[in-house]
Protein backbone atom coordinates (compact mmCIF):
# COMPACT_ATOMS: atom_id res chain seq x y z
CA UNK A 1 0.00 0.00 0.00
CA UNK A 2 2.66 2.04 0.94
CA UNK A 3 4.04 2.20 -2.55
CA UNK A 4 1.38 2.42 -4.24
CA UNK A 5 0.98 5.88 -2.71
CA UNK A 6 4.06 6.91 -3.59
CA UNK A 7 3.66 5.99 -7.43
CA UNK A 8 0.38 7.87 -7.12
CA UNK A 9 2.27 10.83 -5.51
CA UNK A 10 4.60 10.70 -8.62
CA UNK A 11 1.98 10.59 -10.79
CA UNK A 12 0.05 13.87 -9.55
CA UNK A 13 3.69 15.56 -9.80
CA UNK A 14 4.45 14.87 -13.11
CA UNK A 15 1.13 15.90 -14.22
CA UNK A 16 1.16 18.95 -11.86
CA UNK A 17 4.34 19.65 -13.74
CA UNK A 18 2.85 18.66 -17.62
CA UNK A 19 0.27 20.98 -16.79
CA UNK A 20 2.19 24.06 -16.13
CA UNK A 21 4.61 23.11 -18.66
CA UNK A 22 1.57 23.05 -21.12
CA UNK A 23 -0.74 25.73 -20.03
CA UNK A 24 0.87 28.51 -22.33
CA UNK A 25 0.24 26.51 -25.45
CA UNK A 26 -3.22 25.60 -24.03
CA UNK A 27 -4.55 29.02 -23.81
CA UNK A 28 -2.78 30.02 -27.54
CA UNK A 29 -4.37 26.82 -28.94
CA UNK A 30 -7.48 27.90 -27.51
CA UNK A 31 -7.36 31.35 -28.66
CA UNK A 32 -6.70 30.62 -31.94
CA UNK A 33 -9.80 28.00 -32.14
CA UNK A 34 -12.32 30.78 -30.43
CA UNK A 35 -11.21 33.45 -32.68
CA UNK A 36 -9.38 32.24 -35.30
CA UNK A 37 -5.83 33.25 -37.44
CA UNK A 38 -7.31 36.52 -37.75
CA UNK A 39 -4.09 37.96 -37.93
CA UNK A 40 -1.83 35.08 -39.73
CA UNK A 41 -2.81 36.54 -43.08
CA UNK A 42 -6.28 36.61 -45.02
CA UNK A 43 -7.67 33.38 -47.01
CA UNK A 44 -10.41 34.19 -49.83
CA UNK A 45 -12.68 31.56 -50.77
CA UNK A 46 -11.65 31.78 -54.52
CA UNK A 47 -13.21 29.22 -57.34
CA UNK A 48 -10.41 28.57 -60.28
CA UNK A 49 -13.29 27.44 -63.01
CA UNK A 50 -13.29 26.92 -66.60
CA UNK A 51 -14.48 29.17 -69.29
CA UNK A 52 -17.38 26.61 -70.68
CA UNK A 53 -18.29 26.58 -66.73
CA UNK A 54 -19.35 30.22 -66.52
CA UNK A 55 -20.67 30.91 -70.13
CA UNK A 56 -22.47 27.82 -71.13
CA UNK A 57 -23.68 28.05 -74.90
CA UNK A 58 -26.60 26.17 -74.15
CA UNK A 59 -27.83 28.25 -71.26
CA UNK A 60 -28.80 31.52 -70.67
CA UNK A 61 -26.93 34.12 -69.26
CA UNK A 62 -27.45 34.72 -65.52
CA UNK A 63 -29.03 38.65 -65.33
CA UNK A 64 -27.60 39.00 -61.76
CA UNK A 65 -23.88 37.60 -62.93
CA UNK A 66 -21.00 40.36 -62.41
CA UNK A 67 -18.20 39.94 -64.31
CA UNK A 68 -14.73 41.80 -63.47
CA UNK A 69 -12.22 41.93 -66.06
CA UNK A 70 -8.63 42.66 -65.66
CA UNK A 71 -6.27 43.42 -68.74
CA UNK A 72 -2.58 42.70 -69.02
CA UNK A 73 -2.20 46.31 -68.92
CA UNK A 74 -4.13 46.70 -65.05
CA UNK A 75 -7.16 48.19 -66.55
CA UNK A 76 -10.68 46.93 -64.35
CA UNK A 77 -13.72 46.75 -66.22
CA UNK A 78 -17.27 45.55 -64.53
CA UNK A 79 -19.71 43.91 -67.12
CA UNK A 80 -17.67 45.86 -70.23
CA UNK A 81 -17.95 48.98 -68.79
CA UNK A 82 -14.38 50.50 -67.78
CA UNK A 83 -13.76 50.73 -63.90
CA UNK A 84 -10.68 52.07 -63.44
CA UNK A 85 -7.12 50.06 -63.18
CA UNK A 86 -5.72 47.56 -60.59
CA UNK A 87 -3.40 50.31 -59.06
CA UNK A 88 -6.40 52.29 -58.58
CA UNK A 89 -9.25 49.98 -57.88
CA UNK A 90 -11.59 52.17 -56.12
CA UNK A 91 -13.76 53.14 -58.36
CA UNK A 92 -14.48 48.84 -58.90
CA UNK A 93 -15.07 48.50 -55.07
CA UNK A 94 -17.32 52.11 -54.99
CA UNK A 95 -19.48 50.27 -57.99
CA UNK A 96 -19.57 46.83 -56.35
CA UNK A 97 -20.88 48.17 -52.84
CA UNK A 98 -23.55 50.46 -54.54
CA UNK A 99 -24.63 47.24 -56.32
CA UNK A 100 -24.47 44.84 -53.55
CA UNK A 101 -26.29 47.66 -51.34
CA UNK A 102 -28.89 47.53 -53.84
CA UNK A 103 -29.20 44.14 -53.52
CA UNK A 104 -29.44 43.77 -50.09
CA UNK A 105 -32.38 45.97 -50.30
CA UNK A 106 -33.96 44.15 -52.49
CA UNK A 107 -33.97 41.40 -50.29
CA UNK A 108 -30.95 39.52 -52.88
CA UNK A 109 -28.30 37.81 -51.58
CA UNK A 110 -26.38 37.62 -54.27
CA UNK A 111 -22.61 38.48 -53.90
CA UNK A 112 -20.50 36.45 -56.59
CA UNK A 113 -17.95 37.89 -58.85
CA UNK A 114 -16.44 36.20 -61.68
CA UNK A 115 -13.10 37.51 -62.64
CA UNK A 116 -11.86 37.23 -66.24
CA UNK A 117 -8.16 37.90 -66.84
CA UNK A 118 -7.61 38.76 -70.53
CA UNK A 119 -3.97 37.72 -71.67
CA UNK A 120 -1.26 37.36 -69.19
CA UNK A 121 -1.79 38.74 -66.27
CA UNK A 122 0.65 39.80 -63.40
CA UNK A 123 -0.11 37.34 -60.13
CA UNK A 124 0.64 40.41 -58.09
CA UNK A 125 -2.53 42.06 -60.09
CA UNK A 126 -5.13 39.31 -59.58
CA UNK A 127 -4.12 39.08 -55.87
CA UNK A 128 -4.91 42.77 -55.03
CA UNK A 129 -8.11 42.31 -57.34
CA UNK A 130 -8.85 39.37 -55.32
CA UNK A 131 -8.54 41.64 -52.03
CA UNK A 132 -10.52 44.59 -53.15
CA UNK A 133 -13.20 42.12 -53.67
CA UNK A 134 -12.42 40.14 -50.40
CA UNK A 135 -13.15 43.61 -49.07
CA UNK A 136 -16.16 44.90 -50.27
CA UNK A 137 -17.34 40.83 -49.15
CA UNK A 138 -17.52 39.68 -52.65
CA UNK A 139 -18.30 35.81 -52.21
CA UNK A 140 -17.96 33.31 -54.10
CA UNK A 141 -14.89 34.90 -55.86
CA UNK A 142 -14.38 32.61 -59.40
CA UNK A 143 -11.50 33.17 -61.23
CA UNK A 144 -11.57 31.52 -64.96
CA UNK A 145 -8.91 29.76 -65.25
CA UNK A 146 -8.54 29.30 -68.98
CA UNK A 147 -6.80 32.31 -70.06
CA UNK A 148 -3.42 31.06 -67.71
Amino acid sequence: MNNTKQMRRKNGEKGKKFVSKNFPVSIFLMCVSLFGCQNFGENYAIDFVDRSAVFAFNQKPKPLMLVVEIAESGKLSLNKIETGTISDAALLSEKLEIIFDDRENAGISEREVVIDPQGKVKNEDLEKLVKSLADVKASPIRVIKNNF
